[in-house]
């Protein structure tokens, strides 16, 4: 495969040339449809590469056409067409990845549709009752509403308008306002597959949502802080324990998770943490001068010492590893050690790359100088 790939990349460069047609452009094209073809049967990327470039290069030497500007071309045309068909396979999944985006947009306006009307059908329906009935059903209405206020659109206003009755009360503020928070959270995480950004979503909405109110009324703005803050880490590591439990019950076969749903899972739970922070972060930049210290010492906590909420989340990402392994799967290790193996690869190039910025920056810096002083010399003229 490869000889016949290094034939055909010199032959047709060695025709590139005979008929005048040498350009940059021509030779990038058939390294890179060259090197396309063989990559569909090829098990050594590296070599395949290596190939390539060597047989072009070769050609190019004794053609007296071995340029930089044809080099360059070579090594483009040789990355573009290892990668042509993995970007092409990328770019469909993407189109598909937005077509179902709109479907589940679609879809979550539908149920918000039904779950609307199906609430409003059973409070009417209670009126047919007796008056004790009649509460049962509003109070199980009204309970189901609060586990899907985040659906509904109603998390941020439930939110203030219950701090502001605990302000007002001015009884146990910081305690009673993280029960609220939990449960908000806790609630709004409970629909769907727990994710990182979802987490950092909801946190950041359920703990603006309660400082907004604190700062409305004007007082117990830190206590309401610190408060919002506990509940919505409460409600997070309470939604990260009963997705444990699931993966607990997944490996002994009593709930089933596909392996590309577990894989996700150890992704957001080793990010939920960063993600937590984050929601602090945008939180921190959007209150006023007194919630702001309580949110900034949270971050900095979160930063310097192993949270309770990182250590949860790891904990379950680990039996999801687990999960994985006994399926004999072989990306059964840790998004973080992958991470950890990129960025060991990624701190041997960034010298070189960075070099090679300076140099590019200096250039063009050099030539602007220059531009500038051939201009000047020009207006004296």
């Amino acid at each position: 495969m490869l000889d016949v790939m290094r034939k055909e990349i010199s032959e047709d460069i060695k025709k590139a040339y005979e008929s005048g047609k040498m350009s940059v452009q021509e030779v990038e094209s058939i390294v890179e449809h060259t090197v396309s073809k063989a990559v569909d049967g090829a098990t050594d990327i590296n070599e395949t590469a290596k190939v390539a470039v060597e047989a072009a290069v070769t050609e190019l030497k004794s053609t007296g056409s071995a340029t930089k500007a044809h080099i360059e071309a070579v090594v483009k045309g040789t990355v573009n067409g290892v990668s042509k068909n993995t970007k092409e396979a990328m770019n469909e999944i993407d189109m598909e990845l937005l077509k179902t985006k709109y479907r589940l947009e679609e879809q979550k306006g539908k149920f918000f549709v039904y779950l609307k009307d199906a609430l409003n059908g059973a409070k009417e329906a209670s009126s047919t009752f007796s008056e004790e009935i009649k509460t049962d059903i509003e109070d199980a209405v009204t309970d189901t509403k609060l586990k899907s206020v985040e659906i509904l659109g109603l998390m941020k206003e439930t939110i203030e308008q219950s701090v502001k009755v605990i302000i007002d009360e001015g009884k146990d503020v910081e305690a009673k306002v993280s029960h609220i928070t939990k449960e908000a959270t806790e609630n709004a995480l409970s629909t769907g597959r727990l994710s990182a950004e979802k987490t950092k979503e909801i946190s950041e909405a359920a703990i603006l949502a309660a400082v907004e109110a604190a700062q409305e009324a004007g007082k117990e703005v830190e206590e309401t802080t610190k408060g919002a803050v506990d509940g919505a880490r409460q409600g997070i590591l309470s939604t990260i324990e009963k997705t444990k439990i699931k993966l607990i019950e997944a490996n002994n076969g009593t709930v089933d998770f596909i392996e590309e749903d577990i894989q996700q899972t150890i992704e957001d739970l080793e990010s939920i943490n960063d993600a937590f922070v984050e929601a602090l972060s945008n939180t921190a930049n959007k209150v006023g001068a007194i919630a702001k210290p309580a949110l900034e010492n949270v971050i900095k906590e979160l930063k310097e010492n192993a949270s309770q909420l990182k250590e949860a989340a790891l904990d379950a990402a680990e039996i999801a590893i687990e999960s994985l392994k006994e399926r004999g799967s072989e990306v059964a290790y840790s998004t973080k050690e992958k991470a950890m193996d990129i960025a060991e690869v990624a701190y041997d190039e960034i010298e070189v790359l960075s070099k090679k910025m300076v140099k590019i920056a200096k250039g063009a810096f050099s030539g602007m100088v220059e531009g500038a002083k051939k201009s000047m010399k020009d207006e004296e003229k």
